[in-house]
């Protein structure tokens, strides 16, 4: 075990009160529910704030089975923040049933949803097609398979990852090094661009997330001495990486879909091109592509820590107007809408998100002690 001051390490937060932020955030949502379950926007706009604190967390669940998959070494001193990070997966899992409850106003393949009271639903070649996929039971079972993976996942590293942090086995770190490799495939085997599209803007999220939080623990005395400038250095590189690789897979999806020219699949750019959808639109290129790739192209604006704080609430605040740009224009078909559902909905996952995360990483040391790869990690520099 490294010789380092525990007060650098011990991250010190009161269990209560993070118990309380997550009660408060469970209730809100449970009231909102309560008075908005027959309001189909309710349902949107607990889909828009639901996933986007679900994508960071998946997110971080990529990256630290990447870090065990390649044995990684300078992320070593900032593992556990993202072990903590996808230890949240449970507390989400609970709150995807309201969507359950709302698919029949959400999705619009099922029979039973508002489009069809007008419309006839089995002369729609196109859905019929696809009901052996697109149907209620099976988008249960799916979601069940999803989450049950999700949660088995989270909870084997983080326990393993314990257990090693007290006895310092190395073969713990084998076995997850093992285990973290065999379900690589559930993330990279995608069929459509738009699953390569979600997870670029997750893990983008993510990446925000994590260097944020870091600074936020340097600031209040963690860290200090463990992460360094060369992690951020390599922090600000993946956030410039992935934001070049979100506008890639963003404009293909978009070049592939406009210039095929099949109106079923081109009525999805249309809807988003009119009244203040078409600013929000204009808003993606700039503030997600633009601005963070003109600032993060620098050496020095990595090794700037305010500057990429800055950087990462950008990058936090332009997800939730891509995931709202995503899902929202089903509902509010002209303009862009911040509504009360939204506000409510989003600050409740929030409050449960910050303070399961705080609860959870009050519970073990910020870095793993007895990981012998820890001392490469906290020398670590970029050449």
């Amino acid at each position: 075990m490294m010789n380092l001051d525990p007060k650098t390490y011990s991250y010190v937060s009161k269990k209560s009160n993070n118990l309380i932020l997550i009660a408060v955030g469970y209730i809100a949502l449970l009231l909102t529910w309560f008075f908005g379950s027959s309001d189909k926007v309710f349902y949107f706009s607990y889909l828009t704030s639901y996933f986007y604190w679900l994508s960071i967390i998946l997110g971080g669940m990529f990256f630290v089975m990447v870090h065990y998959a390649f044995s990684a070494t300078w992320s070593v001193s900032i593992r556990r923040i993202m072990e903590n990070t996808i230890m949240l997966i449970p507390l989400f899992t609970l709150p995807f049933l309201p969507i359950i409850f709302g698919m029949e106003k959400l999705f619009k393949w099922l029979p039973n949803h508002y489009y069809w009271k007008t419309h006839d639903f089995e002369a729609d070649y196109l859905i019929q097609h696809k009901l052996a996929y697109l149907n209620e039971d099976s988008f249960i079972f799916r979601a069940f398979l999803y989450f049950a993976l999700w949660n088995i996942i989270a909870l084997f590293i983080y326990f393993n990852s314990m257990k090693h942090d007290k006895s310092g086995d190395i073969k713990i770190l084998k076995r997850l090094r093992y285990f973290c490799m065999s379900p690589m495939g559930v993330f990279f085997f995608i069929s459509l661009t738009y699953g390569v599209y979600t997870f670029a803007g997750a893990f983008l999220a993510f990446l925000a997330f994590l260097t944020f939080t870091i600074i936020r623990l340097q600031d209040q005395g963690y860290l200090r001495g463990i992460v360094s400038i060369e992690h951020f250095h390599d922090l600000g590189k993946y956030l410039f990486a992935f934001t070049v690789f979100y506008c890639y897979i963003a404009g293909a999806q978009f070049y592939f879909i406009w210039y095929s020219n099949i109106p079923e699949e081109t009525i999805w750019y249309l809807h988003r091109w009119v009244g203040s959808w078409k600013i929000i639109s204009v808003l993606l290129i700039v503030g997600k592509f633009f601005i963070p790739f003109f600032i993060l192209i620098f050496r020095g604006s990595k090794r700037n820590i305010r500057l990429l704080q800055i950087m990462t609430i950008w990058v936090l605040f332009m997800h939730y107007i891509d995931i709202n740009f995503i899902i929202m224009p089903t509902v509010h078909k002209q303009d862009f809408y911040f509504g009360i559902y939204d506000l409510i909905t989003m600050l409740s996952f929030s409050l449960i998100f910050i303070g399961g995360f705080k609860y959870i990483t009050s519970r073990s040391n910020l870095v793993p002690l007895n990981d012998t790869e820890l001392i490469h990690s906290i020398n670590h520099r970029n050449h």
